[in-house]
């Protein structure tokens, strides 16, 4: 068996296109060149994709999630690295007073703190609309919302990130 020279495809001896991506093969030496080239009957080419660098519009719901502001460069590095794990804990509910009250100096853990507290807020808001009929699901799409916000604020802190939660990042209780 022979390969195409194109793509690489495997092709039977002596055919002058590649099945796979119909590209013309060399003509074998016993064989005279022909006027027109005969198409053997193949399925259609594959497109190959090539990943094209992304433009930054700036404006996609994708870009208002990920490209949330980062405060790290702010941040010193001796008390990211003495807080994470306090900062870890102001993602789970009430639990954003520990970072307060055993890390008051670091505004690293403040940092953490207030974004939990945000959060905490969230959460009772939620919990006070699922008892609105009309409003039942909303809340629970809060819920999940929530629970995905626990985490991106989790992993931020853990990997010693000050980087605002998408959409209610922005608002500061803490100061």
């Amino acid at each position: 068996m022979a390969f195409c020279n194109q793509c690489g495809a495997q092709i039977q001896d002596g055919a002058t296109f590649c099945p796979a991506c119909g590209a013309q093969q060399g003509v074998a030496p016993q064989q005279a060149p022909q006027a027109a080239p005969q198409v053997a009957p193949q399925a259609a080419p594959q497109p190959q994709y090539q990943a094209e660098p992304q433009q930054q519009s700036g404006n996609s719901f994708t870009d208002m999630i990920t490209n949330t502001p980062d405060f790290t460069a702010e941040m010193d590095p001796a008390d990211i690295a003495a807080n994470k794990s306090t900062a870890l804990l102001s993602y789970l509910w009430i639990l954003f007073l520990i970072p307060l009250f055993t890390a008051p100096q670091s505004k690293f853990a403040k940092f953490h703190a207030n974004q939990g507290l945000v959060l905490f807020i969230c959460w009772i808001i939620a919990s006070i609309l699922v008892a609105l009929p009309i409003i039942r699901y909303l809340s629970f799409l809060l819920y999940l919302c929530g629970l995905g916000y626990m985490v991106i604020g989790i992993m931020n802190a853990n990997n010693g990130k000050a980087k605002e939660l998408p959409f209610i990042g922005k608002i500061r209780i803490l100061k």
